[in-house]
């Protein structure tokens, strides 16, 4: 396993304490310039810029622990770039507040290596002694050498705790599917795992099984449903919503991860039990869900 400390990547010049930045768009380009005045780069800083704004669009780049990675990958550069901002007041985000900005600019043949960063900032950030420690610094100097000293370095173990999305929402096995389908609606996502009364974890449901409900039982052993030419099981949805309850839809879950399994190990869950969301479990309490969306947009697309 290749083991090297972060404080290898850092660079005094590109680390700013109590920058004045009141969104992430200025810190961004706070800290471009930065990086564009003292490296050579195949792109402009506007265009580092609108690929980094992109990239936020695509998923966020704020993690719940108060810090933001943002990042852009350009051709022809052989090496992986740290730029650092600790502004004065944290940012306001939707996510929450941004305390610490760390953005990376790395070459296309670097998604290794960003991954590697990613972990090992992530890590940081959810030590609440060390970064507070980070934070208070009043020197860059000071921030290389508590690197340094830290326990944290850059290894290929990249595991699903880094990745997973921890902003969870639960729903309840009696809650009637109108209640869940307004759940999904007004958290724009499509994957819930269910509690019991006790709030023990006892299934998962998606909108498929929302849907699905829609349709009678006698209707699974037929070849196609090319016979039904009308809105005919919506109409029965919309008419039963208040009467079905998400006990009658769930499915019991029969299939996590811990927070310390691979990316891999993920990926081929899924692909073997056709599932596009697992939950992330310690203890018999949902701690975290992975999607392959989680994956493709922070891991392929960084």
């Amino acid at each position: 396993m290749a083991i090297f400390q972060l404080s290898s990547l850092l660079n005094k010049n590109l680390i700013k304490i109590n920058t004045s930045s009141k969104t992430l768009e200025e810190a961004y380009q706070e800290l471009l310039e930065e990086i564009c005045d003292k490296f050579k780069l195949p792109l402009g800083c506007d265009e580092l810029f609108d690929r980094i704004i992109a990239r936020d669009k695509e998923a966020s780049t704020v993690f719940p622990t108060g810090v933001a990675i943002p990042h852009a990958r350009i051709e022809d550069l052989d090496d992986a770039i740290i730029a650092i901002a600790i502004p004065k007041e944290p940012i306001k985000t939707k996510t929450g507040p941004v305390k610490m900005l760390v953005m990376v600019v790395s070459g296309t043949r670097q998604s290794t290596l960003y991954l590697h960063i990613l972990q090992c900032i992530i890590k940081v950030s959810k030590d609440t002694e060390l970064f507070n420690k980070l934070l208070s610094i009043k020197k860059p100097e000071e921030f290389i050498n508590i690197a340094s000293d830290s326990k944290y370095v850059l290894t290929k173990n990249v595991t699903v705790a880094d990745i997973m999305t921890t902003n969870i929402f639960f729903a309840k096995d009696d809650m009637t599917i109108k209640e869940l389908g307004n759940l999904f609606h007004d958290n724009k996502f499509g994957f819930a795992p269910v509690l019991d009364k006790n709030n023990k974890f006892v299934g998962e449901v998606t909108i498929l099984e929302l849907l699905m409900s829609a349709f009678p039982d006698y209707t699974n052993y037929l070849g196609n449903l090319q016979f039904l030419k009308t809105f005919e099981p919506f109409e029965r949805l919309l008419k039963d919503e208040n009467k079905i309850l998400v006990r009658d839809v769930m499915r019991e879950t029969d299939i996590t991860l811990s927070p310390d399994s691979t990316l891999i190990e993920a990926l081929f869950t899924m692909k073997k039990s056709k599932r596009r969301h697992l939950p992330i479990v310690v203890k018999d309490k949902v701690v975290g869900i992975i999607s392959f969306t989680d994956i493709f947009k922070k891991v392929i697309k960084g």
